[in-house]
């Protein structure tokens, strides 16, 4: 059968040994519990766009829908499209490569193009390995669209595809319009199936209104796509997104998954005030860095309906942040956290252990820093020297190879620090988790807390998962 003009915006249920796995399959990669599927934005913006070029276009969210790839095969099969675009991540690639391997064996006349930061660091594997036409580089949008509209791949930005055994990369640059991109195509998407760690209230969805990060933190994968330079939508713009998301969709809480939230102090003042004037009945969380807040600032975010702020601590030494590239000290995460708290938020904080130098008394800074500032949640991931960022250089070079395709959120471990080999550092991250959420003061203060049973019932569940994905 020939396939149509329509485009399929594919988001895989991975299976890995034998289990059902889920991903952030945007700039982050990693793996995520069952129970927290997150909603795939860069797909919903895709498929605005196509719609906007008036494009026949679908998404097919297999991963929340249960479809293994044999179903999804079929049904694409029998009305075949003619291009299949399919999100990565670190930890799904051979899986995602399986799956290529069957769309192309099913659909030979269907074009087949993969994005993720794990193929945008090293395009060539794929395209040599898998059935796959093209790896689009970085944010996927507008070569998606020129895809879809014939346009030949010299002429397409943010592309690689091979010609005979010789690698093609086309020009990078950002899509020239993000900022003004129609809003995301959350029709398109079965939302009540979607998630996130501690939601407080539900519908809960989330949005982003920049793109980028102003740091130069030397594990993270962000500049893989973004670089690091930060764009932002419009507050207006930003202001009608919200709008749609309380009275089309009756969202109750949205998770703003920018990297720094916080990093342009005046706009977040802006965006406070529309959401103050609109007096919606939504709360709002977000990402910030330590050194992006002060107490005026998170005073009027509270205000605003920010129920939690996640800072990424990353560590409570010195000397480990340093090392890390963070901009930021201990005395400001500590400043940061109480003012949050007083503020009447709360304050969720991500960890990092293993980069280099890492030991085990500055792992029990790191932990000591969560308890003494009262942190209500924690993330603990595993230093994880992914391909495209500078920590992953450096370990290269002291011959530590990079598997980052076991990379999780929550745990698990690829590399190992200059003091700790990599079972070590599965073993921290345990004790990490247990020191902080197993503690009676803990405990006892989540039953206080304005939600107490549901709150503590909701804690338990996901620290559970988090637990048993660290100890896989």
């Amino acid at each position: 059968m020939q396939p149509s003009g329509r485009v399929t915006l594919l988001e895989p249920l991975a299976v890995i040994d034998g289990r059902e796995a889920l991903f952030l399959r945007d700039v982050f990669g990693g793996e995520v519990p069952l129970s927290c599927p997150y909603p795939p934005l860069e797909l919903a913006f895709s498929a605005a766009l196509l719609r906007q070029a008036g494009i026949d276009v679908e998404i097919i969210p297999a991963n929340v829908l249960g479809l293994r790839h044999d179903a999804v095969v079929r049904q694409l099969a029998a009305a075949p499209p003619a291009l299949v675009v399919i999100p990565s991540a670190w930890g799904s690639l051979d899986d995602d490569h399986l799956l290529l391997g069957m769309l192309k064996a099913d659909l030979p006349d269907t074009k087949l193009a993969i994005f993720g930061s794990n193929v945008t660091a090293e395009p060539l594997p794929t395209l040599r390995d898998s059935a796959a036409d093209f790896v689009i580089l970085g944010e996927p949008e507008e070569a998606i669209l020129l895809l879809a509209q014939g346009k030949q791949p010299g002429a397409i930005p943010n592309l690689a595809w091979l010609e005979g055994d010789e690698l093609c990369e086309s020009e990078r640059r950002f899509p020239p319009d993000w900022e003004s991109y129609p809003l995301p195509a959350r029709d398109l998407l079965p939302l009540e199936r979607y998630t996130v760690p501690f939601a407080r209230r539900h519908p809960v969805t989330t949005m982003a209104t920049t793109r980028g990060c102003p740091s130069a933190c030397t594990f993270c994968p962000t500049h893989i796509w973004h670089h690091r330079t930060v764009r932002a939508r419009p507050i207006p713009l930003v202001m009608d997104e919200i709008d749609e998301l309380v009275y089309r969709y009756g969202m109750r809480e949205v998770i703003l998954r920018d990297d720094t939230f916080t990093w342009d102090r005046d706009r977040v003042l802006e965006f406070c005030a529309g959401l103050i004037e609109r007096n919606h009945d939504l709360t709002w969380r977000c990402f910030a860095t330590a050194n992006t807040v002060d107490e005026e600032l998170v005073r009027t975010m509270a205000e605003a309906g920010c129920a939690q702020i996640c800072f990424g601590f990353e560590s409570g030494d010195e000397s480990m942040l340093a090392r890390s590239g963070k901009a930021t000290t201990v005395e400001q995460g500590r400043n940061a956290a109480h003012w949050v708290h007083e503020a009447g938020m709360e304050v969720a904080g991500t960890f990092l252990v293993g980069m280099e130098g890492e030991t085990a008394e500055s792992i029990n800074r790191s932990i000591s820093f969560a308890k003494a500032t009262a942190l209500d949640y924690v993330q603990v991931n595993v230093a994880t020297p992914l391909p495209g960022t500078s920590f992953g250089r450096r370990q290269n070079k002291k011959g530590r190879n990079s598997q980052p395709r076991s990379f999780r959120w929550f745990g698990g471990t690829t590399g190992e620090s200059d003091e700790l080999d990599p079972n070590r550092l599965v073993g921290e991250a345990r004790r990490f988790y247990r020191e902080f959420y197993f503690r009676p003061s803990y405990l006892a203060g989540r039953l206080r807390s304005r939600r107490g049973i549901s709150v503590l019932a909701n804690h338990a569940r996901l620290s559970l998962t988090m637990l048993r994905e660290v100890m896989r």
